[in-house]
C-alpha cells in the first residue's frame, strides 16, 4: 500500500505587488492557492488595508530591485521556494526614452533575482511580452524566433535570455495588451480600457489607433495562469493571451458598448511613430498561439465581451470593499 504524503506548502517571494499585474497575482494567490507569501514593492508599507490581517502573508518588505545586496539578502533570509517577478517598466514609450531606467528595471533586476535564487535553489517565474516579436509572422508559438521592434521588447527578450542561461528552473509567461480593474496605481499609466473609460465618462475625446492590433488579455486570466503554473511547478515558456485580434479602435468601441457610454467621442487615428514625439515603434498586428497553455494549464482566456464584464464586476467590487484605500 502506497501512502501519499501531502506536498509541503510552498513559500512564494512576490515582487511588484502594487503594480497592475502584482495586485491581481497577490489576490489570486490568496484565493486559488495554499502558498505562503513574502510580498515586496518599492513603497514603505503594503497599500492594501483590507489584507492587513491575512495570515498567509508572512511578511511585506520594501524593495528596490536595483539594490543588488538587498535583493540577495531578502531572498537568503526568507528562503522562498519560488520567486514570482511582477515588477518592471511596462510603459513601452517610457522604455524607449528612458533606456537606462528600463534596462535596470527589466534586465538588471532579473539578474539580481537569479543571483539570489541560486543561493536558496529557488525557481523563478517571470512575465514577458508579445513585443519580443515584430508581428510579421503572426500568430507566434512559444518557439518562434524573436525580433523586437522597440527597446521595451529588447529588455524583455534580454531578461528571458538571462533566465535561459542561468541554469535555474524557471518559467516565462508571455502575454499581450493587459486590461482589467485596478486597486492601486502609483505614478503609472492606466491600461487602455481604463483610459478609455476615464475619458468617455468625462465626455472627452479618446483617440484610438485603427491600424494597431493585438489580442487584449484580461489580467485575471494571466494571474490565474501564473498561479496554476506555480502550483504545477511548470517550467519553460507559455503564451497567455486573449482569443480575439482587435485594433485599439475596436477595443474602445467594445468598451463603450459594455459600459453603456457614448461612443461618438472615440476617434479612429493612424499609428505613425515618426510623426509623434516619444512614441515607440510597435508591431502593427500581433497574436500569440495559446494552445500549450490551454492543454497543460487548463487556461482558456476570456473573449473581450466576457472579459469586459468581469472587469466591470471587479471595478464594482473594489468600490464596495470596506477600508480599501485606492492610491493614485
Amino acid at each position: 500500500m502506497t501512502i501519499l504524503r501531502p506536498r509541503r506548502r510552498e513559500t512564494v517571494f512576490l515582487t511588484g505587488v502594487h503594480g497592475f499585474l502584482g495586485q491581481h497575482t497577490l489576490r489570486t494567490f490568496l484565493d486559488e492557492s495554499r502558498c505562503d507569501l513574502i510580498l515586496t514593492a518599492r513603497q514603505d508599507k503594503l497599500l492594501y488595508d483590507d489584507l492587513a490581517r491575512e495570515q498567509r502573508i508572512a511578511a511585506y518588505e520594501p524593495l528596490d530591485l536595483a539594490d543588488r545586496d538587498r535583493v540577495r539578502d531578502l531572498i537568503v533570509r526568507y528562503k522562498p521556494d519560488v520567486i514570482v517577478n511582477c515588477a518592471g517598466v511596462v510603459n513601452v514609450d517610457l522604455a524607449e526614452t528612458q533606456r537606462e531606467t528600463a534596462w535596470k528595471s527589466n534586465v538588471r533586476a532579473i539578474e539580481y533575482l537569479i543571483e539570489g535564487a541560486r543561493r536558496v535553489d529557488a525557481r523563478i517565474v517571470h512575465l514577458s511580452t508579445d513585443y519580443i516579436f515584430d508581428g510579421t509572422k503572426s500568430p507566434y508559438a512559444e518557439g518562434a524566433t524573436p525580433n523586437p521592434l522597440n527597446y521595451y521588447g529588447r529588455t524583455k527578450l534580454a531578461s528571458e535570455n538571462a533566465l535561459k542561461s542561468s541554469g535555474l528552473a524557471h518559467l516565462v509567461i508571455r502575454t499581450s495588451m493587459l486590461y482589467g480593474a485596478e486597486v492601486v496605481r502609483i505614478n503609472g499609466k492606466k491600461n487602455f480600457v481604463l483610459e478609455t473609460l476615464s475619458k468617455l465618462r468625462k465626455n472627452e475625446v479618446m483617440n484610438a489607433y485603427t491600424d494597431l492590433a493585438a489580442t487584449p488579455t484580461l489580467i485575471d486570466d494571466v494571474a490565474l495562469a501564473l498561479i496554476r503554473a506555480v502550483e504545477l511547478q511548470k517550467t519553460g515558456v507559455y503564451h497567455i493571451a486573449g482569443p480575439e485580434l482587435l485594433s485599439r479602435y475596436e477595443l474602445a468601441l467594445q468598451t463603450a458598448d459594455t459600459f453603456h457610454l457614448e461612443s461618438s467621442f472615440i476617434r479612429g487615428t493612424h499609428f505613425d511613430p515618426s510623426k509623434e514625439t516619444g512614441i515607440a515603434e510597435r508591431p502593427r498586428s500581433i497574436a500569440l498561439v495559446t494552445l500549450k497553455a490551454q492543454t497543460e494549464l487548463g487556461i482558456k482566456c476570456s473573449g473581450i465581451s466576457e472579459g469586459l464584464q468581469v472587469m466591470a464586476r471587479g471595478l464594482q467590487n473594489i468600490a464596495e470593499i470596506k477600508n480599501l484605500k485606492v492610491y493614485e
